[in-house]
């Protein structure tokens, strides 16, 4: 990583450093070769977006079954979005192995909430957002705990904040937004190798840095927009699949991404990336 700054040298001459050192990495990286890595190696990103009652139902639980057996593996997993766990704060909270963490927790989640209260805003009809509403999720409460599903019953080392690196193997909690891209681009940031979200009425958002595994339990969304959708787990709706068979489903992809199979959202050329803000977002 390399910071830049325009003070003594101006816009241009930024732009003329930024790009050579870009070029030497790009250098770097393309003399880099292929190596065997354990899972206990990887750091995973997980992230839900546009979500709907199949994602509570189906597709976070099949994430947390699989998160559960990452962190068997002994790999690292980062899961965020602050003010989308209201209404289910206490479950996340119980959570953390250890008093300090959750009191850490606990003051990042009430400046957060504060924060928002204090501008007047109100979420319904920010969270759940208007696709929420439209795909049958009523409250933030009820998102909420369709949320957490996807870190199944792991415990919580600890609270990161915006784009830190977890200093230990484990499930972390970052302080983020609830807003994919912007999520997405600070689990980058923390070191994520491979990012997963689940979609129920269907997210497009991809990353220039780490791949991103698209999972769907909206039998709709996925006929609509199976160009986006890396693993279908509709099946387990239908009662023609098990939990356990859809996580395996989706470690199965997991494998293939980090063996180089490209996803739907890098076949696209989605490369969202949002760099920190100057203002919070919920």
């Amino acid at each position: 990583m390399e910071a830049f700054a325009i003070e003594r040298h101006g816009d241009l001459r930024t732009i003329e450093r930024a790009a050579r050192k870009a070029a030497e990495f790009v250098r770097y990286a393309t003399g880099l070769q292929r190596q065997q890595a354990d899972l206990s190696e990887i750091v995973v990103g997980i992230k839900c977006s546009e979500s709907d009652p199949t994602s509570g139902l189906a597709a976070n639980p099949v994430l947390g079954r699989a998160v559960e057996h990452l962190l068997a593996a002994g790999a690292t997993v980062m899961f965020g979005e602050t003010s989308e766990l209201t209404g289910a704060e206490h479950v996340v909270a119980a959570r953390f192995k250890s008093r300090e963490q959750q009191e850490k927790f606990w003051r990042c989640y009430n400046e957060y909430v504060g924060f928002i209260a204090g501008e007047k805003a109100h979420l319904l009809g920010s969270q759940p957002t208007q696709g929420n509403i439209r795909g049958g999720l009523s409250t933030i409460e009820e998102k909420a705990f369709g949320n957490i599903q996807k870190i199944g019953q792991a415990l919580i080392e600890g609270v990161l904040e915006p784009a830190e690196a977890p200093p230990a193997k484990g499930l972390w909690f970052m302080n983020t937004s609830s807003a994919a891209a912007e999520v997405l681009t600070l689990f980058s940031a923390a070191g994520a190798v491979l990012q997963i979200v689940t979609t129920g009425q269907g997210n497009v958002a991809g990353n220039p840095v780490t791949p991103v595994i698209k999972m769907c339990a909206n039998p709709r969304t996925v006929a609509a927009m199976s160009e986006h959708i890396d693993v279908d787990v509709s099946a387990l709706l239908r009662q023609q699949m098990t939990r356990e068979q859809a996580a395996d489903l989706l470690l199965d992809a997991l494998a293939a991404t980090l063996n180089g199979r490209l996803t739907g959202a890098e076949i696209l050329g989605h490369r969202e990336f949002v760099p920190t803000r100057l203002h919070r977002s919920a």
